[in-house]
């Protein structure tokens, strides 16, 4: 991950095994992160570049997007274009056929004619190799604390307003010490995760977090994004530690993915490059937008 702002600037390295064991419980360990996530602060938006890469066969492909996202409201907007699509744009070939058909029911009488048509041909394959990636670097898989506003005051030291409320519920996982190693530099603890509960929503399974910081340097999780074949593999992920802010390096399916029209793409990895504050002139590049979900939409839960 490279930066054009100041101190906006990270990298993840390959893990060393370390000593120094941890004083508190995992569990504890694990909550502590989750704070530490929760109490993170970042630029009010972001611009960055999102890299899809993998092998299509013998090919190794690469796609790259723009993205932009805001902190508030958690919105992200996305060229669903990539650079090469827009270098060289997809030309379909072949031909594809419908069948168009009319039904109709008490016509003489009032009724109604319904009209549709049904696809006889083959689709063509997307041009991206995953599809259009509608993602931030900053997203937590789950690991920050959901704050709701209070419905009613809550008692509290005289003369403070109660904003909100951070809800906590019943622990989701069982947590247990794997070890330490060193990643990036930093000197981490190793948790392995066992969900007690919604393990398609729980998904994390292993986390290595920082001995000093308890923010996140490396995860495993059970699926990623919400449609097959990316949410029945599991997928590592490598974090940078930024201002005090975790932000996505990259995400690496561990397995091979079985796409459509009988596709199978190798080491697939989502990288966000050239992360930095968001800048005005970046809106005035091609238009961003907020993607409507489909099957060929990468999105997080």
């Amino acid at each position: 991950m490279t930066g054009a702002g100041a101190g906006w600037c990270a990298r993840i390295g390959l893990g060393m095994i370390s000593a120094q064991a941890p004083t508190l419980s995992p569990y504890a360990i694990f909550l502590r992160t989750r704070a530490a996530v929760s109490a993170a602060r970042y630029p009010p938006a972001l611009n960055y570049t999102i890299a899809v890469a993998g092998y299509a066969g013998d090919a190794y492909v690469t796609n790259h997007y723009r993205g932009y996202y805001s902190r508030d409201g958690g919105k992200i907007f996305v060229d669903p274009i990539s650079g090469e699509e827009a270098a060289h744009p997809h030309t379909p070939h072949g031909v594809n056929f419908r069948i168009t058909y009319e039904i109709g029911w008490n016509i003489g009488a009032g009724g109604q004619l319904g009209k549709g048509f049904i696809p006889a041909g083959r689709p063509e394959a997307s041009a991206d190799l995953v599809g259009v990636p509608d993602l931030s670097p900053a997203y937590m898989f789950g690991m920050p604390y959901v704050a709701f506003a209070s419905p009613a005051p809550v008692a509290g030291p005289p003369g403070l307003r109660t904003i909100a409320v951070v809800g906590v519920g019943a622990p989701a996982y069982s947590v247990a010490f794997a070890g330490t190693a060193t990643i990036g530099g930093s000197e981490t603890y190793e948790l392995a995760l066992t969900p007690l509960r919604d393990p398609k929503d729980n998904r994390l399974r292993a986390l290595w977090v920082g001995e000093n910081d308890y923010l996140p340097r490396r995860a495993v999780v059970a699926g990623n994004f919400t449609v097959a074949p990316m949410v029945d593999v599991p997928w590592t992920i490598d974090f940078s530690v930024v201002n005090g802010a975790p932000l996505i390096v990259d995400e690496k399916a561990n397995q091979p993915l079985f796409m459509s029209h009988h596709r199978v793409v190798r080491d697939v990895s989502i990288a966000f490059d050239d992360v930095r504050e968001a800048d005005a002139a970046a809106l005035t590049q091609r238009p961003l937008f907020q993607q409507p979900v489909s099957d060929s939409t990468l999105i997080e839960p």
